[in-house]
């Protein structure tokens, strides 16, 4: 048995996309076979006391730092470690070229896609990634990010696309009683329901989701748009609600629990998010939506980076192919709305793309034969 050391700043209870991606993947490997060295946060004795592998925690963040890498080094022994996986890319994985172990990398996104086009980053970075064992990344589009920035030396260290994915046991198609129960208690219509959950910041679209449910034909009813985030761009989305006369109801923050059972109740998943600052910023991949596709929702999709790798175009949903056109969105919404059996349809190949494709305990599996690919090789 291979065994190895996951080093990050990402980590539950800090809660966040990347910090559930690691979570459920590391925990359906053997307890025996890892440890995690990350950062302390409110909550983390009690989480700490919750897993059945060791997880050793420092006061955050973690830097590239002499001192960093003597703690990881003197960790890595004492664990016997293989292995040592640097998460992320950038600027932890500088101190790959300091350890006295293998490293490997974890890749999401944009800790990759903006170095690597700025120069003075572009040559650390390719560095870092060249020498480690084997780049453990996020989806196809952190792979492709890497395959552009090697070239022909990727041949050296290994890409495995470890996709996020989904409890498919807790993100479960409920029935109708339970979808109205869920409506009920957060004081939401019984008509048709539109979900968005994400941060309400500029990329993720929220605004060209109000504009498109304000572009549709109001005497033949509109949805309700139930808004789940918080962020710096709530209060101009609040202005262009008013102004636009949508109904929409802002939820803030939900316990995951709630938010489960909140998927479950829409009729419709929307995240129109989009490229921004010239491609620097894209999405990912997008969680969100395989979460409301295991509940048997069908999913709006801006296209952007590689988010309609989540996603079964025409099968469990629709890419806008420019998410910042209202118009567009607007087409695709009213289709979803007026064919309730498309959504049916839509509904129950979403449940199935996921379970065939993006359960968690299938992609530990790919994980645990990466590692062991180089480790044991």
């Amino acid at each position: 048995m291979s065994r190895h050391l996951l080093v990050t700043n990402d980590f539950p209870p800090k809660v966040g996309g990347i910090q559930n991606y690691l979570f459920e993947l590391w925990r359906r490997l053997d307890p025996a076979s890892f440890m995690v060295l990350t950062t302390d946060h409110d909550g983390a004795d009690q989480f700490d006391r919750a897993v059945d592998f060791e997880i050793q925690r420092v006061k955050g963040p973690l830097l590239p730092t002499a001192s960093l890498a003597r703690r990881i080094d003197r960790l890595a022994e004492e664990f016997q470690a293989d292995l040592i996986l640097l998460d992320p890319a950038l600027p932890l994985g500088m101190l790959g070229h300091r350890l006295q172990r293998p490293y490997g990398l974890v890749l999401h996104g944009a800790e990759v896609v903006i170095p690597s086009r700025i120069p003075m980053l572009r040559g650390i970075l390719k560095g870092v990634m060249k020498d480690a064992e084997i780049l453990i990344a996020a989806g196809r589009y952190p792979a492709q990010c890497a395959y552009d920035l090697l070239g022909e030396s990727i041949a050296e260290p290994k890409v495995a696309i470890v996709n996020p994915g989904v409890d498919v046991d807790r993100f479960v198609v409920p029935s109708p009683d339970a979808k109205l129960a869920v409506r009920r208690d957060l004081g939401l219509t019984e008509g048709l329901g539109v979900l968005f959950v994400s941060r309400l910041v500029p990329r993720k679209g929220a605004d060209t989701l109000i504009k498109a449910i304000a572009m549709l034909d109001q005497g033949k009813g509109s949805p309700q748009l139930w808004i789940v985030g918080s962020g710096r761009d709530k209060a101009r989305l609040g202005r262009l609600i008013e102004r636009s006369g949508v109904d929409a109801v802002f939820l803030g923050k939900l316990s995951q629990d709630r938010l489960v059972a909140l998927y479950g109740a829409a009729d419709i998943f929307a995240m129109l998010c989009r490229n921004r600052w010239f491609g620097l910023e894209q999405e990912g991949f997008g969680i969100v939506f395989l979460e409301a596709q295991a509940c048997g929702v069908p999913c709006l999709v801006g296209d952007s980076g590689g988010a309609s790798d989540a996603l079964d175009p025409g099968g469990s949903g629709f890419v806008v192919q420019n998410p910042k056109d209202a118009k567009s969105t607007s087409l695709a919404l009213e289709t979803l709305m007026r064919n309730p059996e498309l959504r049916l349809r839509m509904g129950q190949r979403a449940r199935n793309f996921v379970e065939s494709d993006f359960d968690y305990r299938s992609l530990a599996d790919i994980l645990k034969d990466a590692i062991d690919s180089v480790v044991l090789a």
